[in-house]
């Protein structure tokens, strides 16, 4: 017979009880019949080296036939060349290489410690600053502010931290939180070779100037990186005018001893500082008990009429034996007006040049009868002095000179009334009418007798630009001159395809010569060069009633006046005859510019208006051509038209 034994567990999975229910718990469990897919770690760090574990023998478990083994296990190999990783470095072998201070690695050729443990928690520090140019300000124009930059070796990351200054009012701290700052223009990052002393590193559109560092930032560099010692150079920082003055300020201000604060203690407190203990000057002491409160006295008084509302007052200076201190105290007058305060100058030392200090003071030998005293930009006369006041300087040898009136001669201010310039609202006429007094000025008065004479007569004339550009040398302008109240506008004719927009050139205002007197119609002729408003215009010629009306009223055109011009042309007679004889042989055919070529030859200056005069009697049909006997004729007849 034949027995065959199962274990527990097969007897348990093949026959399962009839009794159990089909619920969990109730079944029995076959976790330990299923093979391990855990794994083991085969790589480690042992003393700053990578090592390679081997598998661990499993002794309680059945092997899986399909899991593979990390290495061959082999415990009686040993292995002397540290690149052979075939077999387990013997317990022999590392007790050798220990006490020879040798290396080996059994498993893997010799390896680089990373970055974030070679280098941990290694920081260069660098000192560094950058400029903020001030605006709108008078006591500085560039502010100076410095930073503490730390490189982080390990990542290569930035901090920058700005040093705090106290009552500076600006938000200080971090400037810039740990991270790797791009170089600006370039992918790349900021390294440790571009933060040398004296390099300009720019974050976020500030310029950074190195300036130094500090000892192991120092030594770092040298050892590792190869910087020479100019590039770690200490550089000055540049001087910061105002911080030096705001730190003598609060030096001042919060009670350093041995600092002059350019003000004098109040009496009061050195008067507690004595009562709690403080030792005071024994040197004014001998004074006081020799003079006691003995004061000499002067009248002066403070002539201040040379500002506005400035008047005379009259003061008692009174001057203390004992400590040299002055006092000045005004002298009331009944129903003067003023307020009644006692004191213009308290007791205390007065300095000479207006300034609070012990060394250039007035003293009694200062103070005479007629010369003047410098109480802080205030000129004081010395008029007078008490009975005991004399008696002392004579007690010195000193004889004061005898009392001046107190009374002054008022001066008398002329008053010089300045009209006011332009301001461009309304006319000047309106302008000055303001300046004569009332709040409601009526309006300048005009002339009505030359409106109702002139009204309707304008003068127009075509002119031309003046100018040296040449898009200008083709333009034509009109200009009306209105003489019922002597104004002005201009006009351009509108030109196709000329690129000018014409209309309204000026409106119809008064004008102004370049000394100030305004344009009237005398100044209105052919070959005149007004300038309105900066503009050159050269009058080229007038329409038909132009020249009528000039013609006519030869008393306001001078240069129309035919009768004055045919006087020059009579004298002139014989001299005619002789051009024309010379010059002309043909048809005897003269124009516009022959006649103005006739009178320069003879020595006859006339300017256009005179000539176009001359020309409108010889050429009164407008043909544009006469026959020189035309001008013989008219300079033999008489300016009536009669033959002589």
């Amino acid at each position: 017979m034949t027995f065959t034994f199962k274990s527990r567990l097969e007897r348990a999975d093949t026959h399962p009880p009839a009794d159990l229910p089909a619920l969990p718990g109730f079944r029995p469990s076959n976790l330990l019949s299923r093979p391990s897919s855990a794994k083991n770690q085969s790589l480690s760090f042992v003393n700053g080296y990578m090592m390679v574990q081997s598998p661990l023998v499993e002794t309680n478990r059945r092997p899986h036939a399909s899991r593979p083994l990390t290495a061959p296990i082999g415990m009686e190999k040993e292995v002397l060349d540290p690149t052979d990783v075939s077999g387990r470095y013997s317990f022999f072998r590392k007790k050798e290489d220990r006490e020879n201070c040798n290396i080996a690695l059994p498993f893997c050729p010799e390896s680089k410690l990373p970055s974030f443990i070679e280098h941990d928690r290694r920081v260069l520090l660098f000192n560094a600053y950058y400029e903020e140019d001030v605006l709108q300000s008078a006591i500085e124009e560039k502010r100076i502010h410095t930073c503490e930059l730390y490189f982080y070796v390990e990542d290569g990351t930035m901090e920058l931290i700005q040093t705090k200054q106290e009552n500076s009012g600006i938000v200080q701290g971090r400037f810039l939180r740990r991270s790797k700052v791009a170089k600006p223009g370039s992918s790349s990052h900021y390294e440790i070779d571009d933060l040398k002393i004296g390099s300009q590193v720019v974050i976020y559109s500030r310029t950074f100037h190195i300036a130094s560092c500090n000892a192991s930032t120092r030594e770092y560099v040298l050892k590792y990186h190869g910087w020479s010692e100019s590039d770690v150079a200490i550089l000055a920082l540049p001087r910061d005018r105002f911080a030096e003055s705001n730190k003598a300020k609060m030096r001042r201000e919060s009670g350093v001893p041995g600092v002059d604060r350019k003000r004098k203690m109040n009496d009061l407190k050195q008067v507690m500082e004595s009562m709690l203990g403080k030792e005071s000057s024994m040197t004014d002491r001998g004074m006081f008990l020799e003079c006691g409160t003995d004061a000499l006295c002067f009248h002066v008084l403070w002539d201040d009429r040379e500002r506005l509302y400035g008047d005379i007052q009259y003061f008692r200076l009174f001057y203390y034996l004992a400590d040299d201190t002055v006092e000045i105290m005004r002298s009331h007058a009944k129903n003067d007006g003023r307020d009644t305060f006692t004191k213009l100058l308290k007791r205390s030392k007065l300095p000479k040049n207006g300034r609070v200090s012990d060394s250039d003071c007035y003293s009694w030998k200062d103070l005479e009868i007629g010369k003047t005293v410098n109480v802080f930009g205030r000129t004081m006369l010395i008029a007078r002095s008490d009975a005991f006041t004399r008696q002392y300087y004579l007690s010195n040898g000193i004889l004061l000179k005898d009392d001046m009136p107190l009374q002054v001669a008022e001066k008398k201010v002329e008053v010089k009334r300045v009209i006011p310039p332009y301001n461009g609202f309304g006319t000047e006429e309106d302008s000055l009418r303001s300046c004569t007094g009332g709040l409601n000025p009526p309006p300048p008065k005009k002339d009505l007798q030359k409106m109702r004479d002139k009204n309707g007569i304008v003068l127009r004339f075509n002119a031309q630009l003046v100018s040296d550009k040449v898009d200008d040398a083709d333009r034509r302008f009109v200009i009306q001159f209105f003489m019922e109240d002597d104004t002005i506008a201009i006009r351009e004719p509108p030109v196709r395809n000329s690129g000018v927009m014409g209309g309204n050139f000026l409106r119809r205002q008064t004008m102004k010569h370049e000394n100030g007197s305004y344009y009237a119609a005398k100044d209105m002729y052919v070959g005149n060069v007004v300038d309105i408003v900066g503009h050159h215009f050269l009058l080229l010629n007038a329409d038909e009633y132009t020249y009528r009306l000039m013609e006519c009223d030869d008393r306001t055109f001078p240069f129309s006046n035919f009768t004055r011009l045919h006087e020059i042309l009579t004298s002139k007679q014989n001299e005619i005859k002789s051009y024309f004889i010379t010059n002309y042989n043909g048809t005897g055919i003269i124009d516009q510019a022959g006649l103005a070529q006739c009178c320069k030859s003879l020595g006859v200056e006339l300017n256009t208006q005179e000539l176009m005069t001359i020309w409108r009697k010889l050429d009164k049909k407008g043909k544009g051509k006469v026959a020189f006997t035309k001008l013989l004729k008219l300079a033999s007849e008489d300016a009536f038209g009669s033959q002589r």
